[in-house]
């Protein structure tokens, strides 16, 4: 039975099963259906492969303008695979890829030699194996191949791959992490210099784009790698263990970021917290500083904006505000005149004991629902540090309040406010929250006042 005929008989299989509509099936009914239509899915993939790869042997560069491709004016065959069958170029390529490995070597007198991975294109044409664990079982076998493994070990490690894709039900993330480990099981010469190649290929490029945002790519090695995600992942796992309950106030002010903006928050504070230890390398004796411009007029007023020194885009005065909270900075203010009336930043930063003082009252960041720990809390000032009360304003505990970064940057710019009642952190919601504005206290003290006798 040809392909053609075999798909079009499990294709009137299943549809003969799902005529009711979706709704209509049962649990049990749902899954075997959909597994149906999967094997009907990875036998109509298996010919895509195979023609993609056909494309690309009639367009082997030695055939020249005779070529395929070249023939119906495409420069590639990817090009004329993606242009035929609406695909991706992406996935255009990668079926290209497979069904030529799969294809046998053409000989001399144009016919075909034998196929390097039989198994696997037996396999994937009944529909058994899917695209996708076909393309991570032949290129790990390829890899063998090429570090001079024997044809019988390479036979092997496809075979093996094969019978517990299949017996075992793998994803296909589960055979390629099969792959690699049989791989190394085969092969364990070949780490070296399998790590070596890697290791040329790690990069981080950053560039400012003309919108102000800095866009960059990176490659990391599986050692650095590691040290990201494991550093990432302990600083954004929950610290309170169990379930937890938010209340209707904490609900409307939970943290609404994406997990690719908490990975950005996160490794840049991972950077900032570096670049502030004591063994870091100093210029001129101080730790890397954000040098930061405005007007006093308009710091205090919260409107213009402010000038980072090498960045060609300003902030607004909410982030300069938040920056002159806690961060190394070094704020020049101006006159309307254009003098310079401050620069500087030791005076409004909160000393070492003091932050001890309030990580002892606070208990990290005072934002309901957040689990920051208070090392990794900025000190807020309650009453702004440049202020009409306070030119500059007070550093001194009862004026400090611990917020970790996201919220920090958040509080200055959102409607919400921060007080001190009691020596307490209260949160003051905006008029759409709670008209009357009734103060919330924060919950992360860790000691409380028993109640008079």
């Amino acid at each position: 039975m040809s392909s053609a005929a075999r798909i079009l008989e499990m294709a009137a299989g299943v549809c003969g099963r799902s005529g009711a509509g979706l709704t209509g099936l049962g649990d049990d009914e749902l899954l075997e259906l959909m597994a149906a239509y999967e094997v009907l899915g990875r036998a109509v993939s298996a010919q895509q492969v195979r023609f993609a790869g056909e494309v690309g042997v009639r367009s082997r560069s030695e055939l020249g303008d005779e070529g395929l491709s070249r023939s119906q004016n495409f420069t590639t065959p990817v090009a004329l695979v993606a242009k035929v069958t609406g695909a991706s170029t992406r996935a255009c390529k990668a079926r290209l890829d497979l069904g030529r490995t799969l294809r046998g070597a053409v000989l001399l007198g144009g016919g075909e030699g034998p196929a390097p991975f039989p198994v696997v294109a037996r396999v994937l044409d009944e529909g058994v194996l899917g695209v996708e664990a076909a393309a991570a079982i032949v290129k790990q076998c390829g890899v063998l191949a090429d570090r001079g493994c024997s044809p019988e070990v390479v036979s092997l490690a496809e075979e093996t791959l094969v019978d517990q894709t299949i017996s075992c039900r793998l994803t296909a993330d589960e055979t390629f992490r099969a792959a690699i480990h049989l791989r190394e099981v085969l092969d364990p010469d070949g780490a070296e210099p399998r790590d070596e190649v890697l290791q040329m290929q790690r990069s981080l490029t950053i560039a400012q784009a003309p919108d102000g945002m800095y866009r960059g790519t990176f490659a990391l090695g599986p050692e650095q790698g590691g040290v990201w995600m494991s550093s990432i992942r302990a600083m954004q796992s929950p610290r309170v263990a169990g379930p937890r309950f938010v209340d209707e106030d904490e609900y409307v002010i939970a943290d609404g970021r994406t997990q690719a903006q908490k990975n950005a928050d996160t490794v840049t504070e991972l950077i900032a917290r570096a670049a502030g230890a004591e063994d870091m390398p100093r210029i001129n004796g101080a730790i890397a500083t954000v040098n930061v411009h405005m007007t006093l007029d308009d710091l205090l007023a919260g409107r213009g904006v402010g000038w980072i020194d090498g960045i060609d885009q300003p902030v607004p005065a909410s982030t300069v505000a938040q920056l002159r909270c806690s961060s190394p900075v070094a704020a020049t203010l101006f006159g309307d005149k254009g003098e310079v009336l401050y620069h500087g930043k030791a005076k409004r930063l909160f000393t070492a004991a003091q932050n001890r003082a309030l990580a002892a009252r606070d208990g990290g960041c005072v934002w309901p629902s957040c689990d920051r720990p208070p090392s990794f809390c900025e000190t807020h000032h309650a009453n702004e540090w440049v202020s009409d009360d306070h030119p500059p304003g007070r550093t001194d505990i009862d004026n400090g309040i611990l917020l970790c970064h996201f919220h920090h940057s958040h509080l200055h710019k959102s409607p919400w406010k921060l007080t001190m009642h009691d020596g307490v952190p209260h949160l003051i919601p905006p008029r759409w929250v709670d008209t009357e504005q009734k103060p919330i206290p924060t919950t992360r003290r860790r000691t409380i006042q028993r109640p008079a006798a």
